[in-house]
């Protein structure tokens, strides 16, 4: 009879919800079924849950984001001879206001119950580090049930294990030790960056570190090791939330800075500043309501994470490597960052990747981003090496300048006599034996030589010329100070100049050269369009890609396709193909190039060739 009565017990429960079975085979519990029940009116009382339908779920699960009040029902049975003595372990309970405890018998008798208002000074008593246990007993053959009634401010989970007492204190001895080890790591990493910067003053080392303490902060708390360790539970950790809108700020200006974006990257450097003011906005108005400013910035995360991906990518596709070692960090931080934000809306089963994912994902990302950093400033102390032998070859070509610069002083004088010479003849045309179109072929020889050699000189002048000083400067300057080095040549040849450049394009750079190299492409025009009948100069300007791009074009027909790539090689002209040395423009593109970051560049349009200036 008694057997019988066993079955049908056993039976009846079976078809309610799945019993966990207590039997002498195993004192540690861990995966188990048992039931929730969410209370949307956030009033109901242990008299009213009795006749609650209870959907069957796993001992770890989310519920997902805004779900503060739930029930669960465990239900036990001691299938063995002897007493069983356990412990109910709900070690999420940090991450909670409060949690109820109700034990009833097999017939719905409340025989204990225990409550632990974890946000209340009393909280340390109550709790054993960040666990809250519930102890109890069940006799040979004894059937019970436990209901925990869960509250806390967003963010449902829970994971329920039951253990003897031996497997208990075990358990609370080692269950926190990941998280230790984690907040060790990157705590030691945040110091370790702090007294770089101290030192060297770079400030990515600064931004490195702050983001560093950030992440430490919030795994302390949501790993539980401020309460496992420290005993401190309630809103204040909770608020511990905070860092992780810190996290993102300190990552978007450590990329501010470790890649120049206010330079070189102007556009990625607006979104990453109005990333910096959406999440300080928000930080802001959590001091005023911190549980929905905590549901946005579940929104504003996922902005950031698209943000970081996406400036990453613009970043290398610009021609930056290094941001390669960023964007590998990123994506794992992007993987692990999904998944725990899929477990937290309830979408992915607990895990402990899914808990801890966020947390694994900064691991991952901080540990390379101090590569990165080491990786950038070895690259920097490279380039010191490198910068101090071309300042000996600078010394050395500042000593051949000074010798071409003597040179060029003795080549002056005879030219200047010519030219007086040239215009004497012009005037009183005392060479009566010549013809006037003989006279005229000689003056033009004369000329010509005196352009072509004053060239020459201007071009070995700015080539050598020391202690060239880089400044901010009006592109449209440069470019009334070429046009009035070149407007007896262009008034000569009947050129017109045509020009649209904004007064407010400025750029850094050597002006000085900036104009030289003016000078040569626009010379270069003058020939070309001596004998045509249309003879125009076109220079405009414009923004490209965050660069400010000159463009010189004439009307003179283009360059030969054969001659389009050998335009800026030494001692190559298109001047006709016969006159000139072919080093104004191979000394303009290594001044762009080598002396300004730009670049220069030749194409043919429709009318003639067009030379971009691109810096």
């Amino acid at each position: 009879m008694k057997s019988v009565v066993l079955f049908i017990l056993t039976f009846s429960f079976t078809f309610t919800q799945a019993m966990m079975d207590i039997d002498s085979s195993s004192s540690n519990f861990t995966d188990f079924k048992i039931g929730y029940y969410i209370d949307s009116t956030k009033k109901l009382k242990f008299e009213d849950i009795k006749s609650i339908k209870f959907i069957e779920s796993k001992n770890s699960a989310t519920l997902g984001a805004n779900i503060t009040d739930t029930w669960v029902k465990i239900e036990l049975f001691n299938s063995t001879e002897n007493k069983q003595i356990l412990f109910l372990h709900q070690d999420l309970a940090y991450t909670f206001l409060n949690i109820e405890y109700y034990e009833v018998d097999n017939k719905n008798n409340l025989l204990n119950k225990k409550k632990i208002d974890i946000s209340s000074p009393n909280a340390k008593e109550q709790m054993y580090g960040a666990d809250a246990i519930y102890e109890f007993s069940l006799a040979p053959k004894e059937a019970k049930t436990i209901y925990v009634y869960q509250k806390t401010n967003a963010y449902h989970f829970y994971n329920f294990s039951i253990f003897s007492q031996k497997e208990s204190t075990d358990y609370l001895i080692y269950e926190k030790v990941d998280g230790i080890l984690f907040v060790g790591l990157l705590l030691a990493l945040a110091i370790y960056n702090l007294f770089i910067y101290l030192s060297s003053r770079y400030k990515e080392y600064l931004y490195y570190s702050l983001y560093l303490f950030s992440a430490t902060i919030w795994i302390f708390y949501m790993y539980g090791s401020l309460a496992h360790y420290f005993h401190i539970y309630g809103e204040i950790p909770f608020r511990f939330n905070f860092a992780l809108m810190f996290i993102p700020i300190f990552l978007a200006l450590f990329v501010q800075s470790i890649f120049d974006t206010k330079i070189f990257y102007k556009t990625e450097h607006k979104f990453l500043n109005i990333m910096i003011a959406i999440l300080s906005t928000n930080f802001i108005y959590g001091l005023v309501d911190f549980n929905h400013a905590l549901q946005l910035l579940s929104l504003e995360l996922n902005y950031t994470l698209v943000t970081f991906l996406w400036i990453s990518i613009s970043i290398y596709k610009k021609g930056n490597k290094i941001v390669k070692i960023f964007l590998y960090a990123h994506i794992f931080y992007i993987i692990f960052n999904v998944y725990t934000l899929l477990f937290y809306m309830g979408i992915v089963e607990f895990s402990y990747i899914a808990y801890h994912g966020i947390g694994i994902g900064i691991m991952i990302e901080a540990l390379m981003l101090s590569y990165l950093v080491s990786y950038k400033f070895k690259i920097i102390e490279r380039e010191k090496k490198e910068s101090q032998l071309l300042l000996l070859e600078k010394s050395k070509m500042a000593d051949m300048g000074e010798m071409v610069a003597n040179i060029a002083h003795q080549w002056r004088q005879p030219l200047t006599t010519i030219g007086i010479s040239s215009g004497i003849l012009r005037e009183r045309k005392f060479l009566n034996r010549l013809s006037n179109k003989d006279f005229e072929e000689e003056l033009n020889h004369i000329d010509s030589n005196i352009s072509h050699m004053s060239q020459t000189i201007d071009d070995f002048l700015t080539y050598f010329r020391p202690n060239k000083i880089k400044e901010n400067f009006y592109i449209l300057e440069a470019v009334n100070k070429a046009l009035l080095i070149m407007g007896n040549t262009l008034y000569k040849n009947n050129i017109e100049t045509i020009i649209k450049v904004n007064k407010e394009n400025k750029i850094f750079g050597l002006k000085e050269e900036y104009v030289q190299v003016l000078i040569s492409i626009i010379s270069n025009a003058v020939y070309a369009l001596k004998d045509k009948k249309i003879r125009k100069i076109y220079i405009t300007s414009k923004y490209f890609q965050d660069s400010v791009v000159l463009e010189i074009e004439d009307t003179a027909g283009g360059i030969k396709d054969e001659y389009l790539s050998k335009v800026f090689e030494p001692y190559f002209t298109t001047k006709h193909e016969s006159k000139g040395v072919g080093l104004g423009l191979y000394i303009s593109n290594n001044i762009i190039q080598n002396s300004m970051n730009g670049s220069l560049a030749v194409e043919n349009t429709r009318t003639g060739a067009k030379f971009n200036i691109i810096i």
